[in-house]
Protein backbone atom coordinates (compact mmCIF):
# COMPACT_ATOMS: atom_id res chain seq x y z
CA UNK A 1 0.00 0.00 0.00
CA UNK A 2 2.96 2.61 0.98
CA UNK A 3 4.75 1.40 -2.36
CA UNK A 4 1.50 2.50 -4.32
CA UNK A 5 0.95 5.51 -2.46
CA UNK A 6 5.05 6.64 -3.31
CA UNK A 7 4.37 5.60 -6.71
CA UNK A 8 1.01 7.46 -7.36
CA UNK A 9 3.14 10.81 -6.57
CA UNK A 10 6.05 9.94 -8.12
CA UNK A 11 3.96 9.16 -11.33
CA UNK A 12 1.85 12.96 -10.34
CA UNK A 13 5.00 14.75 -10.37
CA UNK A 14 6.39 13.28 -13.43
CA UNK A 15 3.38 14.85 -15.16
CA UNK A 16 4.16 17.98 -13.71
CA UNK A 17 7.32 18.17 -15.03
CA UNK A 18 6.45 16.97 -18.67
CA UNK A 19 3.65 19.25 -18.47
CA UNK A 20 5.89 22.54 -18.17
CA UNK A 21 9.01 20.80 -20.76
CA UNK A 22 6.86 20.59 -23.08
CA UNK A 23 5.54 24.13 -23.52
CA UNK A 24 8.91 25.63 -23.18
CA UNK A 25 9.55 25.94 -26.74
CA UNK A 26 5.86 27.50 -27.91
CA UNK A 27 6.35 29.84 -24.23
CA UNK A 28 10.13 30.93 -25.11
CA UNK A 29 8.72 34.19 -25.47
CA UNK A 30 8.08 34.34 -21.90
CA UNK A 31 11.92 34.10 -20.98
CA UNK A 32 13.79 35.73 -24.06
CA UNK A 33 11.14 37.73 -25.69
CA UNK A 34 14.10 40.25 -26.96
CA UNK A 35 16.20 37.45 -28.03
CA UNK A 36 13.80 35.90 -29.62
CA UNK A 37 12.56 39.15 -31.52
CA UNK A 38 16.21 39.40 -32.85
CA UNK A 39 16.16 36.12 -33.39
CA UNK A 40 13.20 35.64 -35.98
CA UNK A 41 13.10 38.86 -37.26
CA UNK A 42 9.77 39.67 -36.27
CA UNK A 43 7.80 42.68 -34.36
CA UNK A 44 5.92 42.07 -31.44
CA UNK A 45 2.68 42.49 -33.36
CA UNK A 46 3.93 39.45 -35.36
CA UNK A 47 5.33 37.43 -32.35
CA UNK A 48 1.48 37.92 -30.87
CA UNK A 49 0.24 36.72 -34.60
CA UNK A 50 2.32 33.99 -33.84
CA UNK A 51 1.18 32.95 -30.50
CA UNK A 52 -2.80 33.96 -32.43
CA UNK A 53 -1.94 31.14 -34.61
CA UNK A 54 -1.00 28.80 -32.26
CA UNK A 55 -3.71 29.82 -29.98
CA UNK A 56 -6.14 29.35 -32.74
CA UNK A 57 -5.31 25.56 -33.50
CA UNK A 58 -5.11 25.11 -30.04
CA UNK A 59 -8.71 26.24 -29.68
CA UNK A 60 -9.55 23.49 -32.53
CA UNK A 61 -7.96 20.66 -30.44
CA UNK A 62 -9.34 21.08 -27.07
CA UNK A 63 -12.50 19.23 -27.61
CA UNK A 64 -10.83 16.55 -29.89
CA UNK A 65 -7.88 16.28 -26.93
CA UNK A 66 -10.80 15.28 -24.60
CA UNK A 67 -11.78 12.35 -27.38
CA UNK A 68 -8.43 11.19 -27.67
CA UNK A 69 -7.76 11.01 -23.89
CA UNK A 70 -11.03 9.21 -23.39
CA UNK A 71 -10.32 7.06 -26.29
CA UNK A 72 -6.91 5.70 -26.83
CA UNK A 73 -3.60 4.99 -24.33
CA UNK A 74 -2.45 7.90 -22.43
CA UNK A 75 1.29 6.63 -22.03
CA UNK A 76 1.30 6.66 -25.91
CA UNK A 77 -0.35 9.64 -26.61
CA UNK A 78 1.59 11.52 -23.65
CA UNK A 79 5.31 9.70 -25.01
CA UNK A 80 4.85 10.59 -28.76
CA UNK A 81 4.10 14.46 -27.46
CA UNK A 82 7.56 14.72 -26.16
CA UNK A 83 9.45 13.21 -28.88
CA UNK A 84 7.77 14.82 -31.61
CA UNK A 85 7.96 18.04 -30.08
CA UNK A 86 12.11 17.73 -29.07
CA UNK A 87 12.92 16.49 -31.99
CA UNK A 88 10.79 19.22 -33.81
CA UNK A 89 12.35 21.93 -31.24
CA UNK A 90 15.95 21.00 -33.46
CA UNK A 91 14.84 22.71 -36.38
CA UNK A 92 13.57 25.71 -34.64
CA UNK A 93 17.25 26.05 -33.28
CA UNK A 94 18.25 26.90 -36.52
CA UNK A 95 15.65 30.30 -36.58
CA UNK A 96 13.74 29.16 -40.36
CA UNK A 97 11.77 31.37 -42.20
CA UNK A 98 8.50 33.14 -40.29
CA UNK A 99 6.12 30.81 -42.26
CA UNK A 100 8.44 27.84 -41.22
CA UNK A 101 8.22 28.88 -37.81
CA UNK A 102 4.82 29.11 -37.79
CA UNK A 103 3.93 25.49 -39.43
CA UNK A 104 6.28 24.56 -36.58
CA UNK A 105 3.78 25.91 -33.97
CA UNK A 106 0.89 24.22 -35.78
CA UNK A 107 2.77 21.12 -35.52
CA UNK A 108 2.72 21.51 -31.91
CA UNK A 109 -0.15 22.81 -31.67
CA UNK A 110 -1.00 19.27 -32.04
CA UNK A 111 1.39 17.64 -29.93
CA UNK A 112 1.03 19.71 -26.83
CA UNK A 113 -2.88 19.63 -27.22
CA UNK A 114 -4.44 17.14 -29.25
CA UNK A 115 -2.52 14.07 -28.29
CA UNK A 116 -0.96 15.80 -24.90
CA UNK A 117 -3.39 17.66 -22.43
CA UNK A 118 -6.70 16.60 -21.67
CA UNK A 119 -4.53 12.77 -21.74
CA UNK A 120 -2.47 14.15 -18.64
CA UNK A 121 -5.56 15.68 -17.35
CA UNK A 122 -6.98 12.75 -17.63
CA UNK A 123 -4.73 10.33 -15.52
CA UNK A 124 -4.17 13.31 -12.79
CA UNK A 125 -8.02 13.40 -12.18
CA UNK A 126 -7.80 9.72 -11.92
CA UNK A 127 -5.02 9.04 -9.13
CA UNK A 128 -7.65 9.85 -6.65
CA UNK A 129 -11.21 10.16 -5.17
CA UNK A 130 -13.45 13.25 -4.88
CA UNK A 131 -12.05 14.67 -1.86
CA UNK A 132 -8.53 14.85 -3.20
CA UNK A 133 -9.33 16.88 -6.08
CA UNK A 134 -7.83 19.59 -4.90
CA UNK A 135 -5.03 18.77 -3.53
CA UNK A 136 -3.71 16.61 -6.47
CA UNK A 137 -3.91 19.12 -8.73
CA UNK A 138 -2.09 21.60 -6.20
CA UNK A 139 0.61 18.83 -6.19
CA UNK A 140 0.75 18.39 -10.22
CA UNK A 141 0.98 22.40 -10.69
CA UNK A 142 3.49 21.79 -7.89
CA UNK A 143 5.46 19.45 -10.14
CA UNK A 144 4.85 21.59 -13.15
CA UNK A 145 6.78 24.03 -10.97
CA UNK A 146 9.61 22.72 -10.15
CA UNK A 147 10.01 21.70 -13.79
CA UNK A 148 9.81 25.46 -14.78
CA UNK A 149 12.30 26.31 -11.31
CA UNK A 150 15.01 23.69 -12.70
CA UNK A 151 15.01 23.90 -16.27
CA UNK A 152 14.43 27.49 -16.13
CA UNK A 153 17.64 28.27 -13.80
CA UNK A 154 19.67 26.01 -15.62
CA UNK A 155 18.40 27.53 -19.35
CA UNK A 156 19.80 31.34 -17.81
CA UNK A 157 23.57 30.02 -17.32
CA UNK A 158 23.20 28.13 -20.76
CA UNK A 159 21.52 31.44 -22.27
CA UNK A 160 24.21 33.82 -21.42
CA UNK A 161 27.15 31.47 -21.06
CA UNK A 162 26.79 31.46 -25.35
CA UNK A 163 26.82 35.28 -24.91
CA UNK A 164 23.08 35.95 -24.80
CA UNK A 165 21.45 37.33 -27.72
CA UNK A 166 20.79 34.83 -30.96
CA UNK A 167 23.04 32.74 -30.37
CA UNK A 168 22.27 31.86 -26.58
CA UNK A 169 18.47 31.33 -27.15
CA UNK A 170 19.82 28.83 -30.01
CA UNK A 171 21.46 26.53 -27.03
CA UNK A 172 18.69 27.25 -24.75
CA UNK A 173 16.16 25.52 -27.17
CA UNK A 174 18.73 22.66 -28.17
CA UNK A 175 18.65 22.18 -24.28
CA UNK A 176 14.95 22.42 -23.84
CA UNK A 177 14.58 20.41 -27.15
CA UNK A 178 16.96 17.44 -25.64
CA UNK A 179 14.98 17.80 -22.46
CA UNK A 180 11.68 16.62 -24.14
CA UNK A 181 12.89 13.88 -25.69
CA UNK A 182 14.59 12.19 -22.88
CA UNK A 183 11.24 12.80 -20.68
CA UNK A 184 9.51 11.17 -23.75
CA UNK A 185 11.18 7.68 -23.50
CA UNK A 186 10.57 8.04 -19.20
CA UNK A 187 7.24 8.60 -19.42
CA UNK A 188 7.42 5.26 -22.33
CA UNK A 189 8.68 3.36 -19.12
CA UNK A 190 6.92 4.65 -16.52
CA UNK A 191 3.48 5.56 -17.16
CA UNK A 192 1.02 2.55 -17.77
CA UNK A 193 -2.00 2.33 -19.48
CA UNK A 194 -4.93 3.09 -17.11
CA UNK A 195 -7.47 1.36 -18.84
CA UNK A 196 -8.44 -2.14 -17.90
CA UNK A 197 -7.79 -3.81 -21.42
CA UNK A 198 -7.28 -2.63 -25.31
CA UNK A 199 -10.58 -0.93 -26.57
CA UNK A 200 -11.49 -3.49 -29.58
CA UNK A 201 -9.50 -6.29 -28.65
CA UNK A 202 -11.32 -9.17 -26.88
CA UNK A 203 -8.76 -11.14 -26.55
CA UNK A 204 -7.58 -9.35 -23.74
CA UNK A 205 -10.48 -9.27 -21.72
CA UNK A 206 -9.31 -10.43 -18.38
CA UNK A 207 -12.64 -11.69 -17.46
CA UNK A 208 -16.66 -11.53 -18.40
CA UNK A 209 -17.06 -8.78 -15.63
CA UNK A 210 -13.96 -6.77 -17.22
CA UNK A 211 -16.17 -7.08 -20.79
CA UNK A 212 -19.12 -5.59 -18.77
CA UNK A 213 -17.37 -2.98 -17.11
CA UNK A 214 -16.07 -1.90 -20.79
CA UNK A 215 -19.60 -1.51 -22.18
CA UNK A 216 -20.62 0.57 -18.96
CA UNK A 217 -17.47 2.93 -19.70
CA UNK A 218 -16.73 3.15 -23.38
CA UNK A 219 -16.89 6.49 -24.61
CA UNK A 220 -20.13 8.21 -27.18
CA UNK A 221 -21.01 11.31 -28.74
CA UNK A 222 -24.11 11.05 -26.37
CA UNK A 223 -21.63 11.73 -23.52
CA UNK A 224 -19.97 14.88 -25.28
CA UNK A 225 -23.02 16.06 -25.48
CA UNK A 226 -23.88 15.70 -21.77
CA UNK A 227 -20.48 17.81 -21.14
CA UNK A 228 -21.23 20.08 -23.91
CA UNK A 229 -25.21 20.80 -22.39
CA UNK A 230 -23.47 21.31 -19.08
CA UNK A 231 -24.21 25.72 -18.20
CA UNK A 232 -21.73 25.26 -15.09
CA UNK A 233 -19.32 24.65 -17.85
CA UNK A 234 -19.40 27.18 -19.71
CA UNK A 235 -19.80 29.71 -16.86
CA UNK A 236 -16.46 28.20 -15.34
CA UNK A 237 -14.76 28.29 -19.08
CA UNK A 238 -15.65 32.73 -18.50
CA UNK A 239 -14.08 32.80 -15.49
CA UNK A 240 -11.15 30.62 -16.25
CA UNK A 241 -10.88 32.67 -19.50
CA UNK A 242 -10.43 35.38 -17.92
CA UNK A 243 -7.95 34.35 -15.45
CA UNK A 244 -5.74 33.21 -18.23
CA UNK A 245 -5.81 36.79 -19.78
CA UNK A 246 -4.16 38.28 -16.70
CA UNK A 247 -1.41 35.65 -17.34
CA UNK A 248 -0.96 36.28 -20.89
CA UNK A 249 -0.87 40.32 -19.91
CA UNK A 250 1.61 39.30 -17.42
CA UNK A 251 3.90 38.33 -20.62
CA UNK A 252 4.75 41.33 -21.45
CA UNK A 253 6.57 42.13 -18.10
CA UNK A 254 10.00 41.55 -19.02
CA UNK A 255 9.83 43.70 -22.20
CA UNK A 256 8.15 46.42 -19.81
CA UNK A 257 11.43 45.59 -17.84
CA UNK A 258 14.06 45.94 -20.36
CA UNK A 259 12.58 48.60 -22.29
CA UNK A 260 11.02 50.92 -19.77
CA UNK A 261 12.92 49.69 -16.37
CA UNK A 262 16.24 49.59 -18.64
CA UNK A 263 16.99 46.24 -17.00
CA UNK A 264 19.38 43.59 -19.34
CA UNK A 265 18.16 40.52 -20.98
CA UNK A 266 20.05 38.05 -18.65
CA UNK A 267 18.59 40.11 -15.78
CA UNK A 268 14.63 40.48 -17.15
CA UNK A 269 14.79 36.72 -18.12
CA UNK A 270 16.37 35.91 -14.64
CA UNK A 271 12.80 38.08 -13.13
CA UNK A 272 10.88 36.22 -16.08
CA UNK A 273 12.17 32.41 -14.91
CA UNK A 274 11.62 33.43 -11.39
CA UNK A 275 7.72 34.17 -11.97
CA UNK A 276 6.86 31.12 -13.82
CA UNK A 277 8.97 28.71 -11.65
CA UNK A 278 9.54 30.01 -7.42
CA UNK A 279 5.77 31.94 -7.94
CA UNK A 280 3.91 28.83 -10.04
CA UNK A 281 5.55 26.78 -7.51
CA UNK A 282 4.50 28.74 -4.20
CA UNK A 283 0.71 28.84 -5.89
CA UNK A 284 0.74 25.41 -6.29
CA UNK A 285 1.90 24.52 -2.39
CA UNK A 286 -1.03 27.03 -1.62
CA UNK A 287 -3.60 25.23 -3.70
CA UNK A 288 -2.52 21.83 -2.42
CA UNK A 289 -2.85 23.07 1.20
CA UNK A 290 -5.96 25.49 1.44
CA UNK A 291 -8.17 24.79 -1.71
CA UNK A 292 -9.61 21.58 -0.44
CA UNK A 293 -10.35 23.83 2.54
CA UNK A 294 -12.63 26.16 0.68
CA UNK A 295 -16.14 24.67 0.73
CA UNK A 296 -16.20 25.39 -3.42
CA UNK A 297 -12.86 25.49 -5.75
CA UNK A 298 -14.95 28.17 -7.46
CA UNK A 299 -14.93 30.80 -3.81
CA UNK A 300 -11.21 29.89 -3.90
CA UNK A 301 -10.68 31.07 -7.55
CA UNK A 302 -13.08 34.13 -6.80
CA UNK A 303 -10.56 35.68 -3.84
CA UNK A 304 -7.54 35.11 -6.46
CA UNK A 305 -9.19 36.89 -8.93
CA UNK A 306 -10.45 40.10 -6.90
CA UNK A 307 -6.62 40.15 -5.62
CA UNK A 308 -5.73 40.19 -9.27
CA UNK A 309 -8.13 43.33 -9.31
CA UNK A 310 -6.43 45.00 -6.74
CA UNK A 311 -2.58 44.01 -7.89
CA UNK A 312 -3.23 44.91 -11.81
CA UNK A 313 -4.42 48.39 -10.55
CA UNK A 314 -1.37 48.78 -9.10
CA UNK A 315 0.25 48.52 -12.31
CA UNK A 316 -1.06 51.50 -14.00
CA UNK A 317 -0.31 53.86 -10.68
CA UNK A 318 3.52 52.87 -10.51
CA UNK A 319 5.53 55.66 -12.80
CA UNK A 320 7.61 54.13 -15.27
CA UNK A 321 10.67 55.42 -14.14
CA UNK A 322 13.71 52.78 -13.12
CA UNK A 323 13.48 54.60 -9.74
CA UNK A 324 10.72 52.33 -9.33
CA UNK A 325 12.07 49.46 -9.90
CA UNK A 326 12.01 47.90 -6.63
CA UNK A 327 8.08 48.59 -6.33
CA UNK A 328 7.49 47.19 -9.54
CA UNK A 329 9.30 44.32 -8.99
CA UNK A 330 7.64 43.57 -5.47
CA UNK A 331 3.83 43.84 -7.25
CA UNK A 332 5.19 41.77 -9.93
CA UNK A 333 5.77 38.75 -6.90
CA UNK A 334 2.46 39.33 -5.42
CA UNK A 335 0.28 39.49 -8.49
CA UNK A 336 2.04 36.42 -9.92
CA UNK A 337 1.85 34.39 -6.60
CA UNK A 338 -2.11 35.11 -6.28
CA UNK A 339 -2.58 34.46 -9.99
CA UNK A 340 -0.43 30.97 -9.58
CA UNK A 341 -2.34 30.39 -6.90
CA UNK A 342 -5.77 30.52 -8.46
CA UNK A 343 -5.11 29.21 -11.75
CA UNK A 344 -3.48 25.96 -9.81
CA UNK A 345 -6.92 24.97 -9.00
CA UNK A 346 -8.42 25.88 -12.33
CA UNK A 347 -9.01 22.16 -13.44
CA UNK A 348 -10.15 20.82 -9.96
CA UNK A 349 -13.12 22.74 -10.84
CA UNK A 350 -14.28 19.74 -13.04
CA UNK A 351 -14.93 17.72 -9.28
CA UNK A 352 -17.66 20.54 -8.69
CA UNK A 353 -19.87 19.12 -11.45
CA UNK A 354 -20.42 15.93 -10.64
CA UNK A 355 -18.46 14.36 -13.74
CA UNK A 356 -17.25 10.88 -13.89
CA UNK A 357 -14.02 9.89 -14.47
CA UNK A 358 -15.07 7.79 -17.68
CA UNK A 359 -15.87 11.58 -18.98
CA UNK A 360 -13.27 14.05 -17.30
CA UNK A 361 -11.21 14.05 -20.52
CA UNK A 362 -13.93 15.58 -22.62
CA UNK A 363 -14.99 17.82 -19.40
CA UNK A 364 -11.00 18.65 -19.22
CA UNK A 365 -11.11 19.38 -22.91
CA UNK A 366 -14.24 21.71 -23.00
CA UNK A 367 -12.24 23.47 -19.93
CA UNK A 368 -9.14 23.81 -21.84
CA UNK A 369 -10.61 24.89 -25.29
CA UNK A 370 -12.65 28.26 -23.20
CA UNK A 371 -9.71 28.80 -20.82
CA UNK A 372 -6.65 29.08 -23.77
CA UNK A 373 -9.16 30.88 -26.24
CA UNK A 374 -7.24 34.27 -25.37
CA UNK A 375 -4.56 32.35 -27.39
CA UNK A 376 -6.64 33.08 -30.59
CA UNK A 377 -6.45 37.26 -29.63
CA UNK A 378 -4.65 37.37 -26.45
CA UNK A 379 -0.78 37.92 -27.17
CA UNK A 380 -1.70 39.76 -30.50
CA UNK A 381 -3.58 42.32 -28.82
CA UNK A 382 -1.10 43.00 -26.36
CA UNK A 383 1.89 43.04 -28.92
CA UNK A 384 -0.48 45.43 -31.11
CA UNK A 385 -0.73 47.55 -28.10
CA UNK A 386 2.84 47.91 -27.68
CA UNK A 387 3.53 48.24 -30.99
CA UNK A 388 1.01 51.42 -31.95
CA UNK A 389 0.97 53.31 -28.88
CA UNK A 390 5.09 53.06 -28.30
CA UNK A 391 6.35 53.34 -25.05
CA UNK A 392 4.77 53.71 -21.30
CA UNK A 393 1.22 54.28 -22.92
CA UNK A 394 0.93 50.87 -24.29
CA UNK A 395 2.55 48.99 -21.10
CA UNK A 396 -0.28 51.00 -19.62
CA UNK A 397 -2.95 49.77 -21.98
CA UNK A 398 -2.06 46.04 -21.52
CA UNK A 399 -2.34 47.02 -17.53
CA UNK A 400 -5.60 47.93 -18.54
CA UNK A 401 -6.51 44.75 -20.46
CA UNK A 402 -5.60 42.59 -17.70
CA UNK A 403 -8.19 44.74 -14.89
CA UNK A 404 -10.96 44.67 -17.25
CA UNK A 405 -10.37 40.45 -17.52
CA UNK A 406 -10.23 40.43 -13.49
CA UNK A 407 -13.41 42.14 -13.50
CA UNK A 408 -15.24 39.88 -15.66
CA UNK A 409 -13.86 36.73 -14.01
CA UNK A 410 -14.94 37.92 -10.79
CA UNK A 411 -18.62 38.29 -12.20
CA UNK A 412 -18.28 35.11 -13.58
CA UNK A 413 -17.27 33.24 -10.06
CA UNK A 414 -20.21 35.08 -8.54
CA UNK A 415 -22.19 33.42 -10.95
CA UNK A 416 -20.96 29.97 -10.99
CA UNK A 417 -21.14 30.02 -6.79
CA UNK A 418 -25.01 30.55 -7.58
CA UNK A 419 -25.39 28.03 -9.93
CA UNK A 420 -23.11 25.31 -7.87
CA UNK A 421 -25.89 26.40 -4.95
CA UNK A 422 -28.68 26.10 -6.28
CA UNK A 423 -27.31 22.30 -7.97
CA UNK A 424 -26.36 20.81 -4.37
CA UNK A 425 -30.45 20.94 -3.98
CA UNK A 426 -30.66 18.23 -6.85
CA UNK A 427 -30.26 14.84 -5.49
CA UNK A 428 -28.81 13.36 -8.71
CA UNK A 429 -25.84 13.78 -10.31
CA UNK A 430 -25.50 15.68 -13.43
CA UNK A 431 -23.53 12.57 -15.28
CA UNK A 432 -24.08 8.86 -14.13
CA UNK A 433 -21.10 7.71 -12.49
CA UNK A 434 -20.20 4.55 -13.39
CA UNK A 435 -19.58 1.19 -11.33
CA UNK A 436 -15.39 1.09 -11.71
CA UNK A 437 -12.57 2.66 -13.80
Amino acid sequence: MKNEVIKKYLVLFLLGFVAKSIYLLPYIRQQYYDALIDATGTTNAQLGLLMGIYGLINMILYLPSGWAADKFSARKLITFSLIITGITGFYYATFPSFAMIMALHALWAVTTVFTFWSAVIKIVHALGPSGEQGKLFGLWQVGKALGATILGFISIPIFSGFGEGVVGLQATIIFYSSVNIIFGVICWFVLKDENLIEIGSKSTFESAEDEKILEENKFTIADMKKILKMPRMWIAGIMVLCLYSIGIGSGMMVPFLTEIMELSETNAALVGTFSISILFLLGGLVATFFSDKFSSKTKYALFGLIGLILTCGIYLLIPGDPAYLVIFLINILVAGLIYYCAYSSVFALIDEFNISKKLSGTAAGLLSFLCYFPEIYGYSTVGALVDNYPGLLGYRLVFGFMIVNAMIGTIAALVLIKMNKKAKTHTSPTVEIPKRI
